[in-house]
Formats: structure tokens, sequence, C-alpha cells
């Protein structure tokens, strides 16, 4: 019994010398980072490549709030070698986007997978993609609003001043407009949801609710 009393104040002292060494191994260095461009904020346009069209013509509104909007478009190549972007090869990306300072990058969040740009001089982002070719969009200075019409997903609710109705990639908020489908939006909101909650609804291009600009 005296041999282990006197043993087990090396011991916890040999433990305490481990733990020590294991500390000092720590790297403790601040991580670099890259603080977000303030002029980041804005409309970017280009075309980017396509394997089997001409071209993608590509719109991206980076909204100074944390959402985005973008555009892309097939672009076709007629007889006469003129380059055209068909609308009805229109598709879009809707939802929120912040600053990574560790990468030095904007990310963009929405339905589908993320997406990771670059920036390169003020003026143009890149798009980190597999391909050995560059997607770059560069900033549209005339500064386009974004006018088309989408459907959107999203949550409605009623109340005393009117109809609501909320996107859920963007969280943006919008007062439905009471015309077109507006009566029938009500309709269906009381006659499905008799209690006053939200109701998830989608706005179809034409109906109740107005586009987003940013």
């Amino acid at each position: 019994m005296p041999y282990r009393t006197r043993r087990l104040p090396y011991a916890l002292a040999l433990f305490a010398a481990l733990l020590g060494g294991c500390e000092s191994e720590r790297d403790d260095a601040p991580v670099a980072t890259t603080p977000m461009p303030t002029t980041l904020a804005g409309v970017y346009s280009g075309q980017l490549p396509c394997s089997n069209c001409t071209a993608i013509a590509a719109t991206l509104w980076l909204r100074p709030d944390g959402r985005f909007f973008m555009r892309q478009k097939f672009v076709d190549e007629d007889n006469g070698g003129a380059k055209s972007a068909s609308q009805d090869s229109a598709t879009y990306s809707l939802g929120r986007w912040h600053w990574d300072e560790i990468a030095g990058e904007a990310v963009l969040r929405g339905a589908g997978p993320e997406r990771r740009l670059m920036t390169r001089d003020g003026e143009r982002l890149e798009l980190h993609v597999t391909s050995p070719v560059e997607h770059v969009l560069q900033r549209d200075t005339s500064d386009p609003k974004f006018v088309d019409r989408v459907t959107l997903d999203g949550e409605s609710a009623l109340t005393k001043g009117g109809a609501t109705f909320r996107e859920c990639l963007t969280g943006l908020t919008f007062a439905v407009a009471e015309s077109g489908a507006y009566r029938d939006l009500v309709r269906q909101h009381r006659r499905m949801n008799g209690r006053g909650d939200v109701a998830l609804t989608t706005i179809k291009p034409g109906t109740a609710c107005p586009p987003g600009r940013p």
C-alpha cells in the first residue's frame, strides 16, 4: 500500500507532461480570410460553354440582401451565323448567397447543387466547374431588372390587409395583387385551410402574384 502511494504523484506528473507536449504541438496560427468586395452585389452576364449547343446565355442577379436570381438560355446559331437566345429554353435558379471568407468565394444555395464563384478583377465572376474551359460572367453595367415571369413555390397566408405569399428558397414575401386569380386563391385558401394557417402554394406566371424584382 505505501508503494502505491509513493508512485501515484509520479504517474500524474508524467500524464500532465504528456498533455503539455500535445498542447504545444497544436497549430494556433490564425486562418487567413478574404473580406467580401464591397461592390460584389450586382448583375453579371455572359455566354457559358455548352457541350451540345452553341452556348448558354446566363444572367446572374446578386442582390445586396443575400438573395440571387439566375437565368440560363440555350443559344442557337441560325444559317446566317447570328446567335440568338431561345426564350423557350430558359431555366431559372433562385435562392440565397453568402460570402465564404476562408475560400474567398461567393456561394449560391438554392434548389440543386451549390454553386461557387471566384471574383476576378472586381468585374468578373468565374464559376467553379470540373471543365477545363472557363465559365466567366462579366458585370452588366446596364443593370437590367429581373422582369421574367416564373413559377414560384412557397406559402400563402390571408390577413386583414389581404393575401401574402412567401417564396421558399429566398424567403422573399410579396403582397398578392387583388386581380387575376386573387379571388380563386382566397376561396381555395379558406376552403382547404379553415384555421387560417399558412398553406403551401404554387404561383404560376399570369396568376395572382407579380414577379420579383431585385
